[in-house]
């Protein structure tokens, strides 16, 4: 490993760190904490993603144009202040929904410039195998987001300050990770209006018969399985199986703990033959994992399915994200990951919002039913519509 993607992979570690602890303490300050109604769950997380619906595109062009080192030291640098400006408001009991609400759009807009920046700068430090160092990425990530998510899970024994705290400390150590990263510079072609260089993206996207069907299966995934994910799971275990926190956070760590055993097994592999069938079977099996859930299943068989759920994430996210940083053209490929962004990011808050309604109209176990019928459709339509199935790892010459 070249020691460009040591300081890469430290610098990721850091935020996803800091995310894992965010991934319990958010829900948990909104729904149990402030004991909040689905629909307001469901609109607080879909706050943290929804700038990804208006923002990301240019997220990708400016990281097309400027040095994307500089603007993931910015980003850093903005987490930490804001982290630090909840910190104060929580000490001082100014702890509220509209601060929360507020607290996860700054960080979604944060996240709509800061990921196409390190999305593009992976595919210039990982040398010529892009498939292993996009697995090795994403096992790290996750084995730092696990620890994370055991942080937050203590937030009822010590507290949001000490967490919150350890939040910002992390980010900021991140931030000299990515000072100490060293990349050759790219040449940029900065005369393009802002708006072509989206469309161009967007058509770059979209021509592709590589790119298309992974890009529609990210949407769904953002739609049924985000939503699922952000809102479904803790009103589940708070509902359903009386739990706060810890329960949440072990729901969250047993899914991070089969991401991290998927994303090893492909490390061990070095990679999958057919990686859009390997993708549209994760997808399937996900989908039904749900259907148990329905029928009001124990809670130690939920907590099964849910590992097993992240097993097929780990697989889905590593090689989605594969084929797109194989196919995408280098002088393009921060859009074109901030597309491939768009589809996740941009889905989950309609996601959430329809995760909240639906619990609110049905309840929590009959709310399973949508990443059962939703994904499980989305599935069957791109396999049928698509070459996925038979798709094999190389690049697809790009047409710009």
């Amino acid at each position: 490993m070249n020691a460009a993607l040591r300081w890469y992979l430290a610098s990721s570690a850091s935020v996803v760190f800091a995310g894992g602890i965010g991934m319990v303490l958010f829900p948990w300050l909104i729904a149990v904490a402030l004991h909040e109604s689905a629909q307001r769950v469901g609109i607080a997380q879909m706050a943290g993603s929804l700038p990804a619906l208006f923002l990301i595109l240019f997220g990708g062009v400016v990281a097309d144009r400027f040095d994307q080192r500089r603007i993931l030291v910015a980003m850093h640098i903005v987490n930490v202040v804001q982290a630090l400006v909840l910190v104060w408001l929580l000490a001082a009991g100014a702890l509220s929904y509209a601060v929360l609400v507020a607290y996860a759009l700054i960080g979604g807009i944060v996240g709509a410039f800061a990921q196409p920046a390190r999305d593009a700068l992976l595919s210039r430090v990982a040398g010529d195998r892009i498939q292993r160092a996009v697995t090795l990425m994403m096992g790290l990530q996750f084995s730092a987001q696990l620890v994370g998510i055991g942080l937050g899970s203590l937030a009822e024994r010590a507290g949001a300050v000490p967490l919150v705290l350890t939040q910002a400390a992390v980010i900021g150590a991140g931030t000299f990770a990515v000072l100490a990263l060293r990349v050759p510079p790219l040449d940029r072609q900065r005369g393009e209006r802002a708006l072509d260089a989206v469309r161009d993206g967007v058509k770059l996207v979209f021509a592709s018969p590589r790119m298309r069907p992974v890009m529609l299966l990210n949407v769904a995934m953002g739609l049924f399985f985000a939503g699922t994910f952000a809102v479904l799971i803790p009103l589940l275990v708070r509902d359903v199986y009386r739990g706060g926190a810890g329960e949440i956070g072990s729901a969250y760590m047993l899914n991070m703990l089969g991401t991290v055993a998927a994303t090893v097994a492909l490390l061990a592999r070095g990679g999958v033959a057919r990686p859009g069938r390997a993708l549209l079977v994760s997808l399937g099996v996900g989908a039904l994992l749900f259907l148990p859930v329905v029928f009001g299943i124990p809670l130690r068989a939920f907590y099964a399915l849910i590992g097993v759920w992240g097993i097929g994430g780990g697989i889905v996210m590593s090689l989605g994200r594969t084929i797109i940083q194989e196919a995408a053209p280098a002088s393009h490929r921060a859009r074109v990951l901030s597309v491939y962004s768009l589809g996740m990011m941009g889905g989950m808050p309609l996601g959430s919002l329809m995760m909240g309604y639906v619990i609110d109209a049905f309840g929590p176990l009959n709310a399973a039913w949508v990443p059962v019928l939703g994904m499980g459709a989305a599935v069957a339509w791109t396999a049928a519509k698509s070459d996925l199935w038979v798709l094999v790892p190389h690049a697809e010459p790009a047409r710009v």
